[in-house]
């Protein structure tokens, strides 16, 4: 069968989704997306997002997803204005970090004393990492997806079974809405609220203070403002800003970064992670013979793991219409 006859759906416009249907037409798909709220109102939009594993499971896997993640987001700064730049990365881990085996995929780390930066715990680290400026980025890969042919659809598709008629290959990026879209009562929303601020001219390396309960410190300068994080409440949909935890996010960045302290308030996002105990990636045959790609699931991961896991979809179409 010809690539270039074949027409995939993908549901889902977040970047796993964006991801996957430009890696689908680097194939010579047809793609399509459908998604449920406008491109600007995803979840991903609403992240402050840098390249770490957060919440990502199983390690093995989402290793592999990241380091092809990482060399994609190092190719992306040879381009002006990707939205894409490393920067240095200070990680302050109070408990024991299940995701330190990403320093091992980077380039540039070493382990340092938490208690010459005045915040003691039992391991830190600085790190080089991607930093990936989220509305400078997603539209990027928004523009290039139509520029390609891409279409996209501000629709809700009920199930997967919907698209079969027109389409030769659904995939389900639909990250936490897979619990309703495919039934998957083992994904749930983990809420992360993120305050946006004003940028002092001086800040220019991120911090991260790691704990394993539902808060997070987190700095993270971007080109022209700074995120503040942030909240990881397991098993709560509320997408409506909290008033207590924007003081409590400001209040707990500002003590661990002090020039942020008196920043000015630009906005507050709420986006709703999928987590679940493994991302689900494979092909499932359904409806009696009808293809669906799974990729959800990431967590706090998407944007770590987005082109690796992408590439991963190319592949399992390939071989799918390889074999039909």
């Amino acid at each position: 069968m010809n690539p270039n006859n074949n027409r995939i759906a993908v549901v889902g416009a977040g970047i796993v989704g964006m991801t996957s249907a430009l890696r689908l037409m680097d194939a010579g798909h047809e793609v399509e997306i459908f998604t449920r709220e406008p491109f600007d109102q995803t979840n991903s939009m609403a992240a402050g997002a840098y390249w770490w594993p957060h919440k990502a499971y199983p390690a093995e896997r989402v290793s592999r997803w990241a380091k092809e993640t990482f060399d994609v987001y190092r190719q992306a700064t040879r381009t002006p204005g990707s939205g894409i730049h490393f920067e240095t990365h200070y990680r302050f881990c109070m408990d024991p970090d299940d995701s330190a085996y990403a320093l091992n995929l980077v380039d540039d780390y070493e382990q340092i004393d938490g208690d010459a930066f005045g915040i003691p715990c039992p391991e830190a680290y600085r790190v080089v990492l991607p930093v990936i400026d989220v509305p400078v980025y997603m539209p990027t890969l928004h523009a290039d997806f139509l520029a390609r042919g891409g279409s996209i659809h501000t629709r809700e598709i009920g199930s997967p079974s919907e698209l079969f008629q027109a389409f030769d290959l659904v995939v389900n990026a639909t990250g936490v809405g897979a619990r309703t879209f495919v039934d998957d009562e083992e994904v749930f929303p983990i809420r992360g609220q993120a305050v946006r601020v004003s940028r002092p001219e001086s800040l220019r390396d991120s911090t991260r203070l790691y704990r394993l309960q539902d808060e997070f410190t987190l700095v993270l300068p971007r080109t022209h403002d700074v995120i503040l994080g942030g909240t990881a409440q397991e098993n709560d949909w509320s997408r409506e800003p909290s008033e207590s935890d924007t003081e409590m996010i400001r209040q707990r960045c500002a003590q661990m970064v002090p020039a942020i302290a008196d920043c000015k308030l630009l906005g507050v996002a709420v986006g709703l992670r999928p987590g679940r105990k493994e991302v689900r990636l494979e092909l499932e045959m359904i409806d009696g013979n009808r293809p669906l790609i799974h990729n959800y699931g990431h967590g706090g991961g998407g944007y770590t793991v987005a082109w690796g896991c992408a590439n991963e979809v190319a592949t399992l179409a390939k071989t799918y219409f390889a074999s039909h």
